[in-house]
């Protein structure tokens, strides 16, 4: 009696052509909830660190215009850019055309600056003996580096055995401007860029010489290069620091 033949059932059937496709499906919405959870993070980020940045924007604004009032107060000219973060003093008040040593006019304008800086900074940055004063706000923001910039004109610089050009001659007034402000109050040296004792702490201040590099007015008459003539007092914030992994 010879037996029925066997009938061989498939390997892939309905079902678990219908399971395979169910799995991808949720591997797929598992990816795509991820991918969002992971978006929005990223944008609750970026909206943290925009806030801090407008908001530190804001802290340099005020000490700005704390200065520019001590100043105008004092009858000592200067121009405050808010957006760029500089205090600008004209050449007409500093120095005589071509030279590098402060007018006494100058030097009386630089001491008024001085004074500026030692009552209105501690409650922006840091200092190496001293704590913040009990009456400062809280400030969450600091000042990281103030930038003393010389600027010249375009006119051509004749050399005088020290300064060869205007290179030279915008530098050596950014350091004496500096060395004004210091003989005056030494205490300024005291303000760091970081809390004292931090690795990365240094001196808040620093001199630049840029020539005619950067103008402010592109005019070549002579009331533009009056303007382009000068002294800028750039105040740089403390970027804010990425947190420490655990």
């Amino acid at each position: 009696m010879s037996e029925a033949p066997s009938t061989l059932k498939p390997s892939w059937t309905e079902a678990s052509e219908e399971s395979y496709y169910v799995s991808i499906s949720d591997m797929l919405i598992g990816l795509l909830f991820l991918f969002i959870i992971m978006l929005m993070y990223v944008a609750l980020q970026l909206r943290e660190t925009t806030d801090v940045l407008k908001t530190s924007e804001q802290t340099r604004t005020e000490l700005l215009q704390k200065i520019s009032t001590y100043l105008t107060e004092r009858n000592v000219a200067a121009e405050a850019d808010f957006d760029a973060g500089v205090l600008r003093l004209p050449d007409e008040i500093l120095f005589e055309k071509g030279r590098d040593d402060p007018k006494a006019e100058g030097v009386r304008a630089l001491r008024v600056l001085a004074d500026a800086f030692e009552q209105h900074l501690p409650c922006y940055t840091y200092r190496r003996s001293s704590s913040r004063p009990s009456e400062c706000a809280n400030e969450a923001h600091n000042v990281e580096a103030i930038f003393i910039e010389g600027h010249t004109d375009s006119d051509r610089f004749t050399s005088n055995g020290r300064l060869r050009d205007n290179w030279d001659l915008s530098a050596a007034r950014a350091s004496n401007t500096f060395r004004i402000l210091d003989g005056y109050k030494p205490t300024l040296a005291d303000f760091l860029s970081d809390a004292p004792g931090d690795p990365e702490a240094s001196a808040l201040f620093s001199i630049a010489g840029y020539a005619d590099e950067r103008p402010v007015d592109p005019g070549s008459d002579e009331l533009a290069k009056s303007r382009n003539r000068r002294i800028d007092i750039r105040v740089v914030m403390a970027s804010p620091k990425a947190p420490e992994a655990d």
